[in-house]
């Protein structure tokens, strides 16, 4: 009885943390029912967030900015991505990866990545996107925009987000360099 009383506590008390924390659980999209065409062509990417501690932003501190192209393929369950970023020594790396859509699955997977997951979050800033990354050793949110500068209300949005989501650290792009070429 005790037991029961404490669970059913625990429940309720989950439910009015969750209404007062003013997180939104119901953004997630479902890879597999998105309208792919709505999310092909020109993204940039403007931050991500992580765990404090881990270092699941290294790889985007050499970074000063990144331009993306999504395409879809021949084969109806892939969208191709093709990434032109700007390191902070004014270098240009070319980037090429497949997401893998899965029918009747909430994620994509990553060709060649197994076991990386990719979920899809509707974002309350017109045009973008948030993506969160998680696989054995890694557990981050990426911002992905249309436009390369966002107002700052969307982005202390996405630090919300962040934080509902247990991530402290944010990383923001500088965005100081000219762009790459986009690779097409």
């Amino acid at each position: 009885m005790i037991v029961s009383a404490w669970r059913c506590f625990l429940y309720f008390y989950g439910l009015v943390f969750d209404s007062l924390s003013g997180c939104d659980r119901s953004d997630q999209l479902s890879a597999s029912h998105i309208n792919r065409t709505e999310y092909m062509g020109s993204w940039h990417f403007l931050a991500a967030a992580a765990e404090p501690g881990t270092r699941a932003l290294d790889i985007f501190r050499v970074m000063d900015n990144g331009r993306f192209m999504v395409r879809g393929s021949t084969d109806v369950e892939k969208l191709e991505f093709r990434a032109s970023i700007r390191v902070k020594d004014g270098s240009c790396v070319p980037r090429t990866w497949i997401y893998l859509l899965t029918e009747n699955s909430t994620e994509l997977r990553t060709e060649g990545h197994p076991d990386r997951l990719t979920e899809l979050f509707s974002c309350h800033c017109p045009d973008c996107v948030i993506l969160k990354e998680t696989d054995e050793t890694t557990s981050r949110l990426l911002l992905y925009s249309r436009s390369p500068r966002l107002d700052e209300d969307c982005m202390d949005k996405f630090k919300h987000k962040s934080t509902c989501e247990g991530y402290k650290d944010v990383l923001q792009l500088p965005q100081t360099l000219e762009q790459c070429p986009q690779e097409e």
